[in-house]
């Protein structure tokens, strides 16, 4: 089974942005589409993102992004059986720069996750299989999902510093029931905002996006809705933050602008240990800048024991840089986001470095996504353990979740039938 042809249009993302979608057909008549998420808080170590510049909708176009996968990528892959590992490396060696600023991340990753959906297809696999064959794995479970409960920072228009409040529902038997939690601490939450005159509008990333005076206010709807939700829900529901520190961080003067103080990366990290002491935290991510090396060190060494120190923006899903972050002990988790660099293979490389040296690995979307579920199934089929697919709003998100409910309720039904 081979590649007939290898197409790409211009979208628009859960922000309206346009993004790509590539569609791959096969010489059996059958077709797989991908579609490649954007993120509004970047690190400066993400592979290049490819925009077309100029006017037309503010310079964010992908039009040379297809005309790229049209005519440069497509030509290769033609007449080719879709092979995911042989495809990016020809990729790779096609754009030969150190960011991937010829082809773009965006117009590698559409045409990566393409190939390997075909490839899946050609198969007669699931996709989550191929990924768990192509990683080496025998048995996979489904992730732990991380629900973004309050949006703040770059992805909602409110004066919250923490971009996200993540509710992690823990020890509960499946991914329905934890999904149910999930779903009943989201409910209770709306509920207290409500009760406290807030808006219960949704930001970017299908959190509250509610105007909040400070971060231990919103501290404190969280906990109200975690007394309630314990009531009906057997579960302990723990918080995790993404800080996304290196937003309002000052290099030049090793800063952090914290409201209308600022701090220093010791200041920061006592905050963080006040925090801790009074909420349930468990995971904190991006907690100081990405340029902060020395800060990373000293949070690993006086949280790291606590916590997981999750590293997103510093490590920007590459190997190169999360290897430097073993050597240097800066962190115990890393975020994997695959268009930050640009191809299923280097992804899959990020997760089993990762695994190696004993590091979670949290597969995440980003705050412009689109109804492709490809992270869902990176998620499981890697065996990660956890993931980050947004708030319980919003169609985009949803998606993802929804997704991994009906991969546990075929997987629960192929366990009747051999029964």
């Amino acid at each position: 089974m081979k590649i007939q042809s290898l197409l790409g249009r211009e979208i628009h993302d859960s922000r309206g942005e346009p993004t790509l979608q590539a569609m791959l057909f096969l010489d059996d008549g059958r077709h797989v589409t991908a579609s490649v998420p954007s993120g509004a808080s970047r690190s400066a170590f993400e592979a290049y993102e490819l925009r077309d510049g100029g006017q037309r909708l503010l310079g964010r176009g992908v039009t040379r992004a297809v005309e790229l996968l049209e005519q440069e990528i497509a030509p290769v892959f033609s007449n080719k059986e879709p092979d995911v590992v042989t495809m990016d490396s020809i990729m790779i060696g096609m754009d030969d720069s150190t960011d991937k600023s010829y082809l773009g991340a965006n117009t590698m990753l559409a045409a990566s996750c393409a190939v390997l959906k075909a490839q899946a297809l050609a198969y007669d696999m699931e996709l989550y299989q191929l990924i768990a064959h192509l990683c080496g794995l025998d048995q996979v479970t489904l992730p732990h999902p991380m629900f973004n409960m309050i949006n703040g920072g770059a992805h909602a228009d409110n004066a919250l510093h923490v971009q996200e409040f993540l509710i992690v529902p823990i020890g509960l038997g499946s991914f329905r029931e934890t999904m149910q939690a999930g779903a009943t601490f989201f409910y209770y939450l709306r509920q207290v905002l409500q009760e406290h005159k807030k808006t219960t509008a949704v930001g970017d990333e299908g959190g509250f996006a509610l105007d909040c005076k400070s971060e231990q206010e919103v501290f404190e709807y969280l906990m109200r809705a975690k007394e309630r939700a314990e009531k009906q829900i057997p579960a302990n529901y723990v918080i995790g933050l993404d800080v996304a520190a290196s937003q309002f961080y000052t290099a030049k003067t090793d800063t952090y602008t914290w409201y209308t103080t600022k701090k220093s990366s010791q200041e920061m990290l006592e905050m963080y240990s006040k925090w801790i002491e009074k909420y349930p935290i468990f995971s904190i991510e991006d907690g100081l800048s990405e340029q902060d090396q020395d800060g990373w060190q000293m949070m690993m060494a006086t949280l790291g024991k606590t916590i997981q120190i999750v590293g997103d923006d510093i490590f920007a899903t590459s190997p190169e840089r999360i290897w430097h972050g073993i050597e240097n002990s800066l962190a115990n988790a890393a975020i994997i986001k695959p268009n930050q660099i640009g191809t299923v293979t280097e992804t899959l490389q990020a997760i089993g470095l990762c695994k190696e040296y004993d590091l979670n690995a949290i597969v995440s979307h980003r705050s412009g996504e689109t109804n492709d579920t490809f992270i869902a199934d990176l998620a499981f089929g890697t065996n990660v353990g956890a993931l980050k697919a947004g708030g319980l709003s919003r169609g985009e998100r949803l998606a993802k979740y929804n997704h991994l409910l009906g991969i546990e309720d075929m997987l629960a039904l192929s366990v009747l039938e051999s029964q």
